[in-house]
């Protein structure tokens, strides 16, 4: 990526390697789309249609005994997520014309 700030990155770094409420690694299994458990659905819906999500979607969540900052994490993390695969496949499509 061109990024010669490394502002990507940092972005990239903080959200799915800094502290937070949610494990490091569930965070980083939001990012690639491969979430676990009560988590693989939600995580699927904000990488893939991120407008559909409802609260219903959180009330299942919360009533699953998840809190609002472990859902936000989670839910960042996967947009986060979806948009690096977006980025890189659009500079992909760029390099290959």
């Amino acid at each position: 990526m061109d990024d010669p700030g490394g502002r990507l990155a940092a972005l990239r770094a903080a959200v799915l390697g800094g502290p937070g409420a949610t494990d490091r690694d569930l965070r980083r299994a939001a990012a690639s789309g491969a979430a676990p458990g009560v988590w693989s659905g939600y995580v699927r819906s904000v990488r893939e249609a991120s407008y559909r999500v409802s609260e219903e979607d959180i009330a299942v969540l919360k009533a699953g005994g998840i809190g609002e900052e472990e859902i936000f994490e989670v839910t960042v993390a996967a947009a986060v997520g979806a948009a690096f695969d977006r980025l890189e496949a659009g500079l992909r499509a760029v390099a290959e014309s």
